[in-house]
């Protein structure tokens, strides 16, 4: 395990120093500078060129790249431009909580609610249960979540007054984003589940089991739940660092003053730092809960091992 676990951190340095590369060449290529902007306009040419000199983008690519690995190395992700004497751990660290909590929220209701439709579709498999099970996970396959967005803020927040529509003042405000987030892993969730439960349940040990006189109640727990954990679980990784991470429809829709829409407004603003600090963030965080799941496999079935043995089999 051990040894496993070093040679992929190894991997995602590799990885993340090729994404950084990556990305901040696609900056250099992008025309104009942070400084064009409309109110910088009124700065005039020598106070650009000023502000140009001060952040050292007056210098050639290569020695702002090697400038700035270094920095990085010290874990400095340097300053915003856009907010003046900001840095950038500071503005990610402002932005992150919404888009965690509305993105955790979604995550432990949508398994909640999908792993338990997808079980007792299994278990009542070819009935009214299992059908419904179906409709709703093609539906939040297919539905966007803008458009779930849009219906609940119509009805739940404008026509019955439950719940607030936009803004972010209090933790009603996370509800309905939350609600509008979750039928994706509800979907994906309930379908795996009663997939691999269905399968389960077609195995000899069980039919065995419930020759011995098994309650039903008790062998679903028991061996049909812990296997159909395992496609779950596979999933759950990007799920998370995709929720986790922000959603820049469901953040504009309800006005969440989250990572997402930072994005979006550094790559308007050619917010140098903050790109790269955003990109460093949701690159890392995925890798990151990739390796998670990897490990957790053992957890929920001894029979995985994550040994240089098992890997060449």
């Amino acid at each position: 395990m051990t040894a496993y676990v070093s040679r992929r951190l190894a991997y995602m340095m590799v990885t993340l120093f090729a994404i950084v590369t990556l990305t901040f060449c696609l900056m250099k290529i992008l025309p104009g500078t942070p400084f064009d902007e409309e109110r910088f306009m009124s700065l005039g040419p020598a106070r650009q060129a000023a502000l140009m000199r001060q952040y050292g983008l007056d210098q050639p690519v290569h020695s702002q790249f090697l400038r700035y690995l270094g920095n990085l190395f010290r874990g400095d992700l340097g300053t915003s431009y856009f907010y003046p004497d900001r840095p950038v751990l500071d503005v990610l660290r402002s932005r992150i909580g919404p888009s965690a909590l509305i993105g955790s929220q979604a995550i432990l209701m949508g398994l909640a609610v999908g792993m338990s439709m997808g079980i007792v579709a299994a278990w009542r498999h070819n009935g009214s249960m299992d059908y419904i099970t179906m409709v709703v996970a093609v539906l939040g396959v297919s539905v966007p979540n803008f458009v779930v967005a849009a219906l609940l803020q119509y009805y739940v927040g404008l026509r019955w007054g439950i719940l607030p529509v936009a803004f972010w003042k209090s933790w009603a405000h996370s509800v309905l984003p939350s609600v509008a987030l979750m039928f994706s892993p509800l979907a994906s969730s309930a379908r795996f589940v009663r997939t691999e439960t269905l399968d389960v349940l077609s195995q000899d040990y069980i039919q065995t089991a419930r020759s011995k006189g098994m309650s039903e109640r008790r062998m679903l727990v028991r061996h049909a739940l812990r296997n159909a954990l395992l496609p779950v679980v596979t999933i759950l990784g990007p799920m998370i660092a995709n929720l986790l991470t922000g959603s820049l429809a469901i953040e504009k829709i309800f006005s969440v003053p989250g990572i997402g829409s930072l994005f979006v407004e550094s790559i308007q603003n050619n917010d140098y730092p903050v790109i790269m600090g955003l990109t460093i963030f949701f690159s890392a965080f995925y890798i990151l809960c990739i390796l998670l799941v990897d490990i957790s496999y053992t957890l929920i079935d001894p029979r995985i091992r994550l040994s240089k043995g098992s890997e060449g089999d």
